[in-house]
C-alpha cells in the first residue's frame, strides 16, 4: 500500500501547472521561506507578508541563487484565483540578480547529471494552519502550518473548509531539508491520534479472509 503511495506523490503543487492569465502582476517583498515538493525540490517561496509565489522546474534552478532568504525581491507574474502568484521572473532588488523560466542557453560542455532526489519517508505534522494553499479552480489542496511544516494532499482527502488557526494533522510520505519538512498526506485529521488510526487501516489493510479448507470424508 505504500508503493502505492509513493506513486501518487505530485512534483510540484496544481497551481504552479496551471494556465495563466493573460495579464501580469508585479510584487515587491522580503523573500521569508522557500517553498518544496515532498521530494526536496523548490517550486515556490512565501514573502514576509505572506503572499505565495509559485514557479516551474526552470526557475527552481536559480531563483534560490538570485534571491536569498531576507532580500528584497520583486515577482512578474500571473496573480492567481487566492492571489498566489505564478512567478515568470525573479528579480533580487538588493543585487539587482534575476531568476526567470526561460530554458538556459545549451551549454559548451555536457550539462552535470541532476541531483538524486530526496529518498521519501513516513512523515507526520500536526498543529495550527497558517496558510491554506489552493489549486487553480479554488480547491484546497494544501497547507502550511504554524511551525512550517508543508502539507500537500488531494484535493478529494479534506472535504471540510479549512482555514487559518484550525487544527490539523496528517500523516504521509515526503521528505526534511532546510526548508523544513514537505510531505504528502496520505490521511488528515483535525488530531494525531485519529490520523493514526486512520493511517494504521490505510497502510496495513487487514489481511483477505482465507477460503475455508476443503472438506474430506
Amino acid at each position: 500500500m505504500l508503493t502505492a503511495a509513493l506513486a501518487t506523490v505530485g512534483a510540484a503543487p496544481v497551481r504552479a501547472d496551471a494556465p495563466p492569465p493573460a495579464t501580469s502582476d508585479v510584487a515587491d517583498g522580503v523573500v521569508q521561506r522557500y517553498l518544496t515538493t515532498p521530494y526536496g525540490e523548490l517550486n515556490g517561496l512565501r514573502l514576509a507578508d505572506g503572499r505565495v509565489v509559485v514557479f516551474g522546474p526552470l526557475m527552481a534552478n536559480s531563483v534560490a541563487t538570485a534571491a536569498p532568504v531576507g532580500e528584497r525581491i520583486r515577482v512578474i507574474g500571473n496573480k492567481m484565483a487566492d492571489g498566489a502568484i505564478r512567478a515568470v521572473a525573479v528579480i533580487n532588488l538588493v543585487s539587482g540578480s534575476t531568476a526567470d523560466d526561460q530554458p538556459p542557453s545549451p551549454p559548451a560542455l555536457p550539462p552535470s547529471p541532476p541531483p538524486a532526489r530526496k529518498p521519501l519517508e513516513r512523515c507526520e505534522a500536526t498543529g495550527p494552519i497558517d496558510l491554506v494553499l489552493h489549486g487553480p479552480r479554488g480547491e484546497a489542496n494544501g497547507v502550511i502550518l504554524a511551525d512550517g511544516s508543508l502539507i500537500y494532499f488531494r484535493p478529494d482527502l479534506v472535504r471540510a473548509p479549512l482555514r487559518p488557526g484550525q487544527l490539523f494533522a496528517a500523516i504521509g510520505i515526503g521528505s526534511r531539508g532546510p526548508q523544513g519538512l514537505a510531505m504528502e498526506a496520505i490521511v488528515a485529521a483535525s488530531d494525531l491520534a485519529t490520523a493514526r488510526a486512520a493511517a494504521a487501516t490505510v497502510l496495513n489493510p487487514p489481511s483477505p479472509p482465507q477460503p475455508p479448507s476443503p472438506h474430506v470424508d
